[in-house]
């Protein structure tokens, strides 16, 4: 039915019928395009095999140029354009032609078809549209994001980076154009390495990127530098091809008129040791097409094995002079294709662009009192939101019974939740700092650390009546943010107080707090409460895990709003809205409505 629907087209012509590819497990349609590229390299009519999965109307519906006659530039939004497989008749330069939601993974049903007769015509037509975009110069206009050209990598190993406008404005003082950046393996992922510091050619230091706990306490035996290179432009090849190949490296940097051989002579003379090293190359990109340049982007690549006593041109001598012609000849007589190496921007606005909790909260130190199953999710969360400050006490040690509903795992058995938590939150957030303090809030109990009163927001998830009291003593440094949480029985009604101030108002909490509370006695009283372990009787408190991990999303949103509105001293109160065993949602309830018994 697609390609019927095809027939009698003006602008299309069929070169055969779809038929199955073995190799590739796929339908494939060979045609022609007609498209109005007057005054461009591009030919009016072009050749193109559309590649269909096998489960049409729905799957992927690809469109490469045809080896025979097709183009063979690489441009904006289309993979690189290579010959690829000799038993394929297409290229690898696949088109992009998803609109944004379709990209997004979202319905998109408004853009793009999924009835069998019309879906394959639509890409068909969005390829025309993308040629003439391509002869027009437009598929990069002006505003449109910026887009990098895609790079083939060879391997797993990953490089990453925490580049942005403070650290562009850095660059931009820095005369140098080459020297050493020192990497660090990413704790427990052998595969990821992050740039830590940049040092110059002589080994003299100009700057360090502010990487949180998990990659400051990486050793320094373990921690090794590599050679960076720096440029004033992307270097790619005209339409938009990245190099592949060295030779074609150093003809887009000829074309920024940067020397890549006399570059590659002043690594080559210190990197003599048998060995391949990895090498950073460096450019400023702009947030959208023809804006200034915002940040500094990095491409990595793994050098070839410089010339090295046995490793030398035969017949001459082991001179500096006859090892770099030797590398030469290899580099770029040869055409050496360079091994790129996968990169990332682990800058925070970066990793936050699919959601973020606002600056006001994630610019703060927070101090997390109780990291028991709410103070564990409820530290998760904002970690994940960007939270880069954090200070957690508890005096617990994690039991087995607790994983029920807790965020640690086995592995923290019989180790402080303190402790214990602050070492996974390390793992969610490269920016993280967290301090940790095996140690309760209590009256007579161990001095506070000192840091908690330099917070700004102070956070209980203790359920604790003391904890309230000794925060009703405490004299932060530091005008606060005070946030109590806790839940009643099966986490059925969450307590959410938020105060703003030099001192946490207790006599207001408990004005405000003191009937829900008195409910919940009453609710405990009529619940049989289940027992941990057996021996002396020992009741816990009844709530599932996605009851907990819902109080925790609950809270933080009220921790959210607070941060905004800046109430002086405000409980809210959210209770499950559930008939029987039919969850219906979380209602925001008073005193007066809610349906708990008196």
């Amino acid at each position: 039915m697609g390609r019927r629907a095809l027939d009698g087209g003006a602008d299309v012509d069929l070169l055969a019928d779809i038929q199955w590819h073995p190799e590739a497990q796929c339908w494939v349609l060979p045609l022609r395009l007609r498209a109005n590229t007057e005054g461009s390299t591009i030919p009016e009519w072009t050749p193109w095999h559309v590649l269909v999965d096998a489960s049409y109307p729905l799957g992927d519906i690809d469109v490469h140029p045809s080896k025979q006659g097709g183009i063979e530039e690489t441009r904006p939004h289309q993979n690189l354009n290579r010959r690829g497989p000799e038993t394929r008749p297409w290229r690898d330069g696949k088109l992009c032609l998803q609109t944004g939601l379709a990209a997004l993974g979202l319905r998109a049903r408004d853009e793009e078809p999924l009835d069998a007769a019309s879906r394959l015509g639509w890409h068909v037509a969005r390829a025309r549209e993308w040629l003439e975009a391509a002869a027009r110069g437009r598929l990069l206009p002006n505003g449109a994001p910026f887009e990098l050209p895609a790079l083939p990598h060879m391997d797993s190993t990953q490089v990453v980076f925490r580049e942005d406008a403070e650290s562009l404005a850095t660059w931009e003082r820095i005369e140098e154009t080459q020297g050493w950046v020192e990497l660090a393996p990413l704790p427990g992922n052998p595969r990821v390495f992050a740039a830590t510091a940049f040092y110059t050619i002589d080994g003299r230091w100009l700057f360090s990127f502010e990487w949180g706990d998990l990659l400051r306490r990486v050793h320094k035996r373990r921690r090794f530098r590599v050679p960076w290179l720096r440029c004033r432009q992307i270097p790619v090849l005209p339409p938009y091809a990245p190099p592949v190949l060295w030779t074609e490296l150093e003809a887009a940097a000829h074309q920024l008129e940067w020397s890549l051989r006399d570059a590659l002579h002043g690594l080559a003379t210190r990197l003599r040791d048998g060995e391949r090293h990895l090498c950073l190359l460096g450019f400023p990109i702009p947030e959208t097409q023809g804006a200034p340049s915002a940040r500094l982007h990095w491409w990595a690549m793994r050098l070839p094995r410089f010339a090295y006593r046995d490793i030398a041109p035969r017949g001459f001598r082991r001179t500096e002079q006859n090892y770099w012609r030797h590398d030469q000849a290899v580099m770029f007589q040869r055409s050496l294709p360079i091994d790129w190496i996968r990169t990332d921007n682990w800058a925070p606005s970066d990793l936050r662009s699919r959601g973020a909790l606002p600056e006001a909260l994630r610019g703060r130190w927070v101090a997390l009192l109780g990291a028991g199953s709410l103070g564990s999710s409820v530290a998760e969360l904002l970690v994940r939101g960007g939270v880069s400050r954090l200070v957690i006490l508890d005096g617990d040690d994690l039991e087995a019974g607790n994983l029920v509903r807790h965020s640690l795992d086995l592995g923290s058995v019989r180790y402080s939740k303190a402790h214990a938590l602050a070492a996974r939150l390390r793992n969610l957030n490269p920016d993280l700092r967290a301090q940790s303090f095996r140690q309760t809030l209590r009256v007579g109990g161990l001095p506070l650390p000192e840091l908690v009163g330099q917070c700004e927001t102070i956070i209980d998830c203790t359920a604790s009546d003391e904890v309230i009291e000794v925060l009703g003593r405490l004299s932060p440094s530091v005008s606060c943010h005070f946030f109590s949480a806790s839940f009643g029985v099966g986490a059925r009604r969450l307590l959410c107080f938020n105060a703003m101030g030099d001192r946490f108002p207790s006599d207001a909490y408990w004005a405000q707090a003191q009937e829900w509370i008195r409910r919940d006695h009453e609710e405990i009283r009529r619940t049989v409460l289940p027992r941990e372990g057996v021996g002396c009787w020992h009741p816990v408190f009844p709530a599932r895990s996605d009851d907990v991990v819902l109080a925790a999303a609950i809270a933080v949103k009220s921790l959210v709003a607070a941060v905004t509105e800046r109430p002086a001293a405000r409980l809210d109160v959210y209770e499950r809205d559930e008939q029987g065993v039919c969850f219906r949602g979380v209602r925001h309830v008073s005193l007066h409505d809610s349906h708990a018994a008196p």
